[in-house]
């Protein structure tokens, strides 16, 4: 029965390399091809000291790596890493915090081209109870190449309150501009109850190619006998211009999250809740129109590397990844050889890129298009030591 088990594994394990053939096109000769950031485990097989990012392009079907810088995010790039326009911002690793404390968490930017890396500026302490804080899962870059973060200054005494206030950081100018807090924004609304007293920051939000606008969402809340309780979440469309607030999204919203943005910036995607029922809705973040959807599925699509002009892919299954089209509000599964890692879009949105691991080594792969019907075919084999990948936009 031993041996008949070994037999199967090998028979699947060849199956697999077979059906994933090398190709020789695009990505093979490196000519306007797709490029990937991608992170690398240390000696250890872990993510810290050791780790390090490069950049992968692909030459006649060979993997081709170019060190680029030794920091690493603090959990993985999906949650900590957003690239847009070859510019990277990225919530760093606790190895990399200020003073050698775990919560004095800091970030760091550099561009893809560029020779070096800086670490991202966050708001001083205001008093000598208070520490400095940078929100490693909030990092984004617009297509301008402003940098956006929650940035706050906590107390120390008062069990470490949380006041991130919305950052954007201009890497040319050195600027880095605070947006005034939500707070009077949040309780002017008519959902407002009798002890509504503020509002924060959620930590999901996206900004505008031009890095004038954020899109997010306030979380009110107020305190009743000593305990604080959320009121209400509404989204909001912040103008770094003006310095204001304008409400988005339906009337009927109360309680909704920010899942993610298409990848031209034109439809926000959240979540909210309605007489008891639950929605996925897309805003216009021009018009404010609204597109109502019940499809649900996917998983860890918040990145905007998941996006293109329609919706979102991630892995439905062990063995398929889920295209989700938000604006038609239809959804179907690609089949793969094995199960999916990182799937995410290519620069046009029109395919997908995925990693498999298998016990004869780590494949990087795509799919022909985003149809139901789609092949998949090896672009490369990855080094051991590749944890994650993403594509260079």
């Amino acid at each position: 029965m031993k041996l008949k088990t070994i037999s199967l594994l090998t028979f699947f394990s060849l199956l697999l390399i077979q059906s994933c053939i090398p190709i020789i096109g695009d990505d093979a000769d490196n000519k306007g091809g797709t490029t990937f950031l991608v992170l690398h485990q240390n000696s250890d097989n872990q993510l810290g000291e050791g780790s390090y990012l490069s950049l992968l392009t692909i030459e006649k079907g060979e993997a081709q790596y170019k060190q680029l810088h030794s920091i690493y995010p603090a959990r993985d790039m999906y949650t900590n890493v957003d690239i847009n326009n070859k510019r990277v911002a990225i919530g760093l690793h606790a190895n990399f915090n200020t003073e050698g404390r775990a919560r004095l968490t800091t970030g760091a930017w550099f561009d893809i081209e560029g020779s070096d890396w800086e670490q991202l500026p966050i708001l001083p302490a205001s008093d000598e109870y208070r520490y400095s804080y940078l929100d490693v899962v909030t990092t984004k870059v617009s297509k301008s190449g402003h940098i956006f973060y929650l940035s706050s200054s906590n107390d120390r005494m008062y069990h470490d309150q949380y006041r991130a206030s919305l950052v954007r950081y201009d890497p040319k100018t050195k600027e880095l501009k605070q947006a005034i807090s939500p707070g009077g924004f949040a309780v002017s609304q008519p959902e407002k109850g009798w002890d509504t007293e503020t509002a924060l920051h959620g930590t999901l939000f996206y900004p505008s190619d031009d890095g004038r606008y954020v899109y997010g969402f306030a979380r009110a809340f107020g305190v009743d006998g000593g305990v604080l309780h959320w009121d209400y979440e509404i989204l909001y469309r912040y103008d770094f211009d003006t310095d204001t607030y304008t409400r988005i999204g339906s009337a009927d919203d109360r309680r909704v999250t920010v899942i993610g943005i298409t990848s031209d910036r034109q439809h926000l995607a959240y979540t909210t809740s309605v007489s008891g029922n639950h929605y996925r809705n897309l805003v216009n973040t021009s018009s404010n129109n609204v597109i109502q959807t019940t499809l649900t599925g996917g998983q860890a699509f918040n990145n905007t590397s998941r996006w293109n002009s329609s919706g979102y892919c991630a892995a439905a299954t062990n063995n398929t990844i889920g295209v989700y089209n938000m604006s038609g509000g239809t959804n179907h599964n690609i089949s793969t050889q094995a199960r999916p890692y990182f799937a995410q879009y290519d620069k046009n949105g029109s395919q997908i890129y995925f990693m498999i691991d298998t016990s004869n080594g780590k494949y990087l792969c795509k799919t022909s298009d985003n149809t139901a019907e789609a092949t998949i075919d090896t672009v490369c084999v990855l080094q051991s030591n590749v944890r994650e990948f993403m594509v260079v936009k």
